[in-house]
C-alpha cells in the first residue's frame, strides 16, 4: 500500500509525508522528524487511540496538529482510501474518536468508520518495551477491556438475557405437570363430593317432604277429628235446605206455567211468556254456577268475595311480592359473590407466592381512606368469604324463590276470584233482565192470570235469592272441608300417615320431633351441597384456565418468531403442538429446567468474566511490583496465569526464535509468579532463567516476533495491514536483526497484503559519500527530508 499524508501542524509536530508502498520496508531518518507521529496519526485513522491512558499527551497532539489530509492506495478491496481530519472536533480525553475523526471517503464516496474496519488496520510494536513492562500492559489492557466490554455491553446484555429468560420461566412456571395434575385431581375430587352431596340432598329433601307431608296429614288428621263431623252434619243440613227448596221452585214452575196456560188474549203471547221462563231458569242457573265458581275462589284466597276486600288483598299481595323480588337479587347474589372472592383471592395468593409481592400497594386511597396490600387485600377477601358461607345462601334462595311463586300464584287466585265477582254481577244483570222480561211477557195474559203470575213469579225470585244464598253458604263450607282434610276422610288420613311413617322409620308420637331434626340436617346439607358445587365449578374453571396455559405457552414457544434460538437449543418445543396437554406439560417442565440451567450458566460466566477481570488485576500488580507473593488463588487467579503463561509460550513459539535465544531447546514455559522461564534443552535438560536476565535485544526480538505471530493468529484480521515495527535500532543487534529480517520475508507468502514498516534509527550519515548509488540516495533523502526508505534486507 501507498500512503500520503499532508498535515498542518503547529509548536514543533512533525510528520513525515509519505510511506512507499514496499512490503517490507525499512525506513532510517533523524530523531523528531515524525515518523512515530504518522504510525499514531494512522492509527487514529482507522480507528484505534494509541494515547490510551496518557490524557496529556493526547492533548499535546491534538492541540499542535491543526489539519490533514490522508490518503492510503494500492489496497486490496479498495483504490483509494482518504481522510480529511479536523482536530477541532476531538474530545479533550484519549478516547476512540469514531465518527469525531472528520470526513471519509472510499473510492470516492463517502464512508463511516465501521466501513474502514474490515478494509485497513494499523499495528504499532514498539522494541524498547521490556517482557515485564510488556506483560503489564498486555494485562492491564486485558483488564481494560473486561471492563469496558462489562459496562458498554456486558452488563446490559446479561441483564436482557436474564429478563428474556426470566419472563420465558415465569411463563412456564404455571404449566408444571404437578400443578396441572393436582388441579385435574382437586377438580375431580370436587367434583365427586360435590356429586355425593347432590344426591344426599337429593334424599334429605325426598324424606323432609315425606315428613312434611306426614306432619300435613297429622294436622288435618286432627282439624278432621274436631270439626269434621260437625262441618258434615252442616253440609248435610245445607244440601237438604236446597233439596227443599229446588222442590218449592218446581212446584211453583208448575203453577207458573199452568196459570199462564188459561186464559189468554192470542197464542202469540203465550209463546212470548214461556220463552221468557225458559230464559228466567238459563239465566238464574248461570248465576248460581258463577256464584259457586266465586266462593271457591274466594275460600282458597281467604277473602271476601266483595270488591273492596279484593282490592285490599290484590294490593297487600303486590307490595309482598316487589318486597320478595327486592330481596332476590342479594340473596342470590351470595354463590356468585363466592365465586368471585375465590377466584380473586386465588390471584392474590399466586401474587404473594410466586412474584414475592405480599407487601406491595394494591389499592391506594385518593380520599384520605384504606390502602390496600397484596396481603391485607386477601385477607380481607377470605373473612368476608367465610362470613357469606355461613348465611347457606342456597337454602335461603331456594326459600325465597318457593314464597315468591306462592305470592304470585295468590296473586293470580285473587285476580281470577276479581273476575269470577265481574262474571257474578254480570249475571246478576243478566238474571234482572230475565226477570224484567218475564214481567213484561205477563201483560199479555188476561188481568186475573197476570196478577196470579206476578204473585207467583214474586214467590219464586224470593226462593231463588235464598236459593242462592244457601248455596253459597253450602260451598263455602264444601271448600272449608275439602280444605280440612284434604278431601280425604278420616280412615283415609290415618291410612295414609302410617304409611308414610313406616317409610320414613318414624313412631307417629316422635313425628314432629324427627322432622325438626331431619329439617336441621337439610338445611346443613344444603349449604354443604352449595358449598361443594362453588368449589367444583372454581376448581373446573381452575383446571380449564391451566389447561389453557398449558395449551398456549405451548403454542407460543413453537410459533412465536423471536423464539427461533430457543428451539435451536431445544428442538422439542417444535413438536409440543401435536402432544396432549399432560406431555405438553412435562415437556415444558424439562424447557423450564434448561433455562434454569442457563440462568446459572450465565450467572456463573459473568461472574467468572468479573472474577478473570479483578484477578488480570491482582496479577498485573504482582508482576510490576515483582512480588512472589499470591495469598489464597481463585480459580480465576489460576485462569488469568494460565492466559498469561500461554502468551509468553507464543513469544518463543518460532523456531528462529527458540534457536536464537533457548539454542535450539523446546517446551518454553513461563512461572507468572517467580517470572522464570524454563525450557528443555537439546540434551533434555530442563533449564531456567528469569525473564529479565535476557539482553535487551533478546528481549525486543523475541517480543517483536511474538507480537507479529499474535498478529497472524487474528482471524479477524483486516483484509490490509500496516504492521510498524519501532525503535528497534538501540535494541536489537546485528545478529538478531538479521534473524527478525528472516522472519519476516519468511512470513511475506502468508500475509500477501500486509505491509510491514520496519523504523530505525539513522545509521549512515550525510557527510559520508562513497561511489555507491544507494548511498548517495539515501543521503539525498536525508537531506530533502530527514528519512529515507527501501527494502528491509540485512
Amino acid at each position: 500500500m501507498h500512503i500520503r499524508i499532508e498535515a498542518e501542524t503547529r509548536r514543533g509536530l512533525r510528520i513525515i509525508g509519505e510511506i512507499p508502498s514496499i512490503p517490507l520496508c525499512r525506513i532510517e531518518g533523524y530523531n523528531g522528524i515524525g515518523k512515530t507521529n504518522a504510525i499514531k496519526l494512522l492509527r487514529l485513522c482507522t480507528g484505534d487511540q494509541p494515547f490510551t491512558g496518557n490524557d496529556h499527551s493526547w492533548r499535546t497532539f491534538r492541540n499542535q496538529l491543526k489539519s490533514a489530509r490522508v490518503s492510503v492506495t494500492d489496497l486490496h478491496g479498495a483504490q483509494k482510501l482518504e481522510w480529511a481530519l479536523d482536530p477541532s472536533r476531538w474530545p479533550q480525553v484519549a478516547e476512540p474518536l469514531g465518527d469525531l475523526i472528520g470526513e471519509i471517503r472510499i473510492d470516492g464516496r463517502s464512508a463511516r468508520p465501521r466501513d474502514i474496519t474490515p478494509l485497513l488496520s494499523v499495528h504499532h510494536v514498539m522494541a524498547a518495551d521490556t517482557p515485564v513492562s510488556v506483560l503489564s500492559e498486555r494485562l492491564s489492557t486485558a483488564q481494560k477491556r473486561i471492563q469496558e466490554w462489562d459496562a458498554e455491553v456486558g452488563r446490559q446484555r446479561q441483564e436482557e438475557v436474564e429478563l428474556a429468560l426470566g419472563d420465558l420461566q415465569n411463563k412456564i412456571t404455571d404449566c408444571a405437570p404437578s400443578q396441572l395434575s393436582r388441579e385435574l385431581t382437586i377438580t375431580s375430587e370436587t367434583e365427586k363430593i360435590a356429586i355425593s352431596l347432590a344426591n344426599q340432598l337429593k334424599l334429605a329433601r325426598e324424606r323432609v317432604e315425606r315428613l312434611d307431608r306426614a306432619v300435613e296429614i297429622s294436622a288435618q288428621l286432627t282439624q278432621v277429628r274436631g270439626r269434621g263431623p260437625e262441618m258434615d252434619e252442616k253440609i248435610e243440613e245445607l244440601a237438604a235446605h236446597l233439596a227443599d227448596l229446588d222442590q218449592q221452585r218446581q212446584k211453583l214452575d208448575r203453577q207458573i206455567k199452568n196459570a199462564s196456560a188459561q186464559k189468554h188474549q192470542n197464542e202469540k203471547a203465550e209463546n212470548e211468556f214461556e220463552n221468557a221462563q225458559k230464559h228466567l231458569v238459563r239465566r238464574d242457573k248461570a248465576l248460581r254456577t258463577i256464584q259457586s265458581h266465586l266462593q271457591n275462589l274466594a275460600a282458597v284466597v281467604g277473602v271476601e268475595p266483595t270488591e273492596d276486600a279484593l282490592a285490599a288483598a290484590r294490593r297487600d299481595t303486590s307490595q309482598h311480592l316487589n318486597r320478595l323480588l327486592e330481596r332476590q337479587p342479594r340473596v342470590n347474589a351470595t354463590p356468585m359473590l363466592l365465586s368471585l372472592i375465590s377466584s380473586l383471592t386465588f390471584s392474590l395468593e399466586n401474587a404473594e407466592g410466586a412474584e414475592h409481592l405480599g407487601n406491595e400497594l394494591l389499592i391506594s386511597s385518593s380520599q384520605g381512606g384504606t390502602d390496600w396490600t397484596v396481603t391485607a387485600l386477601r385477607e380481607a377477601l377470605q373473612h368476608r368469604e367465610a362470613v357469606l358461607r355461613e348465611e347457606a345462601p342456597s337454602a335461603d334462595a331456594e326459600q325465597l324463590t318457593q314464597e315468591i311463586e306462592e305470592t304470585r300464584g295468590r296473586l293470580g287466585a285473587i285476580a281470577q276470584t276479581e273476575a269470577a265477582l265481574r262474571e257474578v254481577e254480570a249475571a246478576q244483570t243478566a238474571l234482572e233482565k230475565a226477570e224484567g222480561r218475564l214481567l213484561k211477557a205477563t201483560k199479555g195474559l188476561p188481568e186475573q192470570t197476570a196478577r196470579n203470575l206476578e204473585d207467583l213469579m214474586s214467590n219464586r225470585a224470593r226462593l231463588d235469592q235464598e236459593a242462592r244464598a244457601v248455596q253459597a253458604d253450602h260451598a263455602r263450607l264444601t271448600h272449608a272441608r275439602e280444605v280440612l282434610g284434604g278431601g280425604k276422610t278420616e280412615d283415609a288420613l290415618v291410612a295414609e300417615l302410617v304409611q308414610l311413617c313406616r317409610e320414613a322409620n318414624v313412631e307417629v308420637a316422635r313425628l314432629r320431633k324427627h322432622r325438626e331434626k331431619e329439617q336441621a340436617e337439610f338445611e346443613e346439607l344444603t349449604r354443604r351441597e352449595a358449598q361443594a358445587a362453588q368449589q367444583a365449578t372454581l376448581a373446573h374453571r381452575n383446571s380449564e384456565n391451566r389447561i389453557s396455559r398449558v395449551t398456549a405457552t405451548a403454542r407460543f414457544l413453537s410459533q412465536n418468531h423471536g423464539l427461533s434460538w430457543l428451539r435451536r437449543a431445544f428442538p422439542k418445543i417444535s413438536s409440543l403442538p401435536g402432544l396432549n396437554v399432560a406431555d405438553q406439560a412435562q415437556a415444558l417442565t424439562e424447557v423450564a429446567s434448561a433455562i434454569d440451567k442457563a440462568r446459572d450458566s450465565l450467572g456463573s460466566t459473568y461472574s467468572s468474566l468479573r472474577g478473570m477481570e479483578t484477578a488480570l488485576g491482582r496479577l498485573e500488580s504482582r508482576i510490576r511490583q515483582n512480588s512472589g507473593e499470591t495469598g489464597t488463588e481463585t480459580a480465576s487467579d489460576r485462569a488469568a496465569k494460565r492466559w498469561l503463561a500461554d502468551e509468553v509460550r507464543q513469544w518463543f513459539e518460532s523456531e528462529v526464535v527458540r534457536t536464537a535465544l533457548f539454542n535450539g531447546g523446546n517446551n518454553v514455559e513461563l512461572d507468572p509468579d517467580s517470572l522464570q522461564l524454563s525450557w528443555t534443552a537439546a540434551d533434555g535438560q530442563t533449564n531456567e532463567r528469569p525473564l529479565a536476565a535476557f539482553s535487551s535485544g533478546e528481549q525486543a526480538f523475541a517480543y517483536t516476533q511474538a507480537q507479529v505471530a499474535r498478529l497472524d493468529r487474528d482471524d479477524n484480521a483486516a483484509t490490509n495491514r500496516l504492521i510498524a515495527l519501532d525503535e528497534f535500532g538501540s535494541f536489537i543487534d546485528a545478529k538478531n536483526m538479521s534473524a527478525l529480517a528472516s522472519y519476516l520475508r519468511g512470513r511475506q507468502a502468508q500475509a500477501p497484503h500486509d505491509q510491514v514498516l520496519v523504523v530505525l534509527p539513522l545509521e549512515v550519515s550525510p557527510a559520508i559519500a562513497s561511489s555507491n548509488g544507494t548511498t548517495n540516495e539515501r543521503v539525498n533523502a536525508l537531506r530533502q527530508r530527514g528519512y529515507f526508505a527501501e527494502a528491509f534486507q540485512l
